[in-house]
């Protein structure tokens, strides 16, 4: 209870600034961003599967959003976010929440940076027309992450430049008046008659909500050991959209910042998520004649920086030591986004990795499925108890890698778990990450992976992707040397 209670308020401290950002640079104003924090979070909150989930505007969605404020206004703006909730409803409702565990990692990358590259392009005009209060919050948000990572550092470079504006400069670009007050239904602006161009944005919108709040459970769940329910994500998600679209907000989704954020603080359960939209709705009704005062060029500096720390550099890292596709998919994937749009960009790096999964398959063919130790490859040798074979056939792609995680789920029961790789012919950069995440999650439940058989396509992935250092030793060509050194681990710790 107190985690929760704490890890809302904190929540809802990160959250303000954010909205205010975020609202205005889609164009619909900061109001739209409070709106959509406060009563679209709370919807998602109450309806969503990850009670941790901290929902409200985010900077990927805020790119995406400019360009249809600029095509269709902001009345279309609401009409897409409503459809878009209308269709993440479906999906949910369709039981396709787990869609997203099968998108290849260099796209899932690829749109992460193109969004992050709109997301700073989109702040780049307020931060120019002050910029001696974009680089003294900038400043400002960078030393509370190097030196007082207790406090939410866009709070601190918010009122950073809002002392300088204060005290200094006086810049005439700032929030200005916020009529926040009891919203009402805002159907009467909305474009029904324009639907028709206005179905691709909102498949944009729900594509990329979607994704980013799935991909936010799944980090959340990794964090406190819990397991979402991604079909009822969706239906909060959704449904959130529907709430904050009638009431003139902005499209919401989940967000890794924010839900973080609650989490690092105590929040444990629905709880936190639902006291983050009420504490966000006091600070705003409390605080509302302080935050008309912030500079546009704060809120611009926050943007910025947030962007940068939303980039994948995690992925550009691996490029030179991934296969030329991985850089291909990933590259064309994030140039798509910026230049076309989110729809497309995933559209079309999806199909160039089920493209190169073909060529691989063409000399590598197979089906791919996982068995138990009852495998004809397992040597016939004496096995530690504790020690737990399992076997994997057939090439390890990313339309393989959730039946691997389900598998996983499933079968692994004893603290000792060793995958028997011989029969894998090819691995590619997302079967191996996969590889890379199981091994931490078990790590995390008391567990140890070792893998054994690696034949040469798949030792040589594991090798110039970097990951042998994260097995420990534990990754091995031959199986029985696998086995043998599972069971002795096993056997020091059952003797300790």
């Amino acid at each position: 209870m107190k985690g929760d209670v704490i890890g809302g308020a904190t929540a809802a401290v990160v959250a303000l600034p954010l909205a205010l950002a975020f609202g205005i640079a889609s164009g619909a104003g900061a109001v739209a961003g409070l709106y959509a924090s406060i009563f679209g979070g709370l919807t998602a909150a109450v309806f969503g599967g990850c009670g941790v989930q901290i929902t409200g505007p985010t900077g990927a969605m805020t790119a995406v959003l400019v360009s249809i404020v600029s095509k269709h206004g902001v009345g279309g703006m609401l009409l897409a976010g409503a459809l878009a909730g209308l269709m993440q409803v479906a999906l949910g409702l369709l039981r396709l929440g787990k869609f997203v565990k099968f998108l290849p990692q260099p796209v899932i990358a690829g749109f992460t940076n193109g969004v992050s590259i709109l997301f700073f392009m989109t702040a780049i005009g307020d931060a120019l027309a002050t910029p001696s209060i974009t680089l003294v919050t900038t400043l400002a948000i960078l030393l509370a992450l190097r030196f007082f990572k207790q406090v939410p550092e866009s709070l601190f470079g918010l009122i950073a430049g809002l002392l300088m504006n204060e005290l200094i400069v006086h810049t005439p670009h700032v929030v200005g008046a916020l009529p926040f007050s009891i919203p009402r239904p805002q159907l009467a602006l909305m474009p029904f008659a324009d639907v028709g161009p206005l179905i691709r944005p909102a498949i944009t919108i729900c594509l990329l909500g979607s994704i980013s709040a799935l991909l936010s459970a799944e980090v959340t769940d990794g964090m406190i050991g819990a397991e979402h329910n991604s079909n009822q994500e969706l239906i909060g998600q959704g449904l959130g959209n529907l709430v904050s679209s009638f009431i003139g907000g902005v499209p919401v989704s989940g967000a890794v910042a924010r839900s973080g954020v609650n989490v690092y603080s105590g929040g444990r359960t629905r709880l936190s998520s639902i006291l983050h939209a009420v504490f966000l709705l006091l600070i705003v009704l409390v605080l509302g004649p302080v935050a008309k005062r912030i500079p546009l060029a704060s809120l611009a500096a926050i943007l910025m920086v947030a962007s940068v720390r939303t980039a994948d550099w995690q992925s550009l890292k691996l490029m030179p030591r991934a296969r030329w596709s991985y850089g291909v998919i990933m590259t064309t994937t994030t140039i798509l986004t910026v230049v076309r749009d989110l729809t497309i960009a995933v559209a079309v790096g999806v199909g160039l990795a089920a493209i190169a999964v073909i060529v691989e398959l063409a000399s590598s063919p197979g089906g791919s499925e996982v068995t138990h130790k009852e495998s004809s490859s397992v040597p016939d040798m004496l096995v530690h108890p504790d020690v737990q074979v399992v076997t994997f056939n057939g090439p390890l792609f990313f339309v393989g890698t959730e039946n691997l995680r389900n598998q996983m789920k499933e079968i692994s029961t004893k603290p000792f778990l060793v995958l028997d790789f011989s029969d894998v012919p090819a691995m590619d950069e997302t079967g191996a990450l996969a590889l890379r995440d199981l091994a931490r999650r078990l790590q995390k439940e008391g567990k140890t992976l070792y893998i054994g058989g690696l034949k040469k396509k798949p030792l040589h992935m594991f090798t110039r992707m970097g990951l042998m250092s994260d097995f420990g030793g534990r990754v091995c060509p031959e199986l029985e040397s696998t086995l043998r050194k599972a069971s002795r681990d096993a056997a020091q710790t059952s003797a300790s």
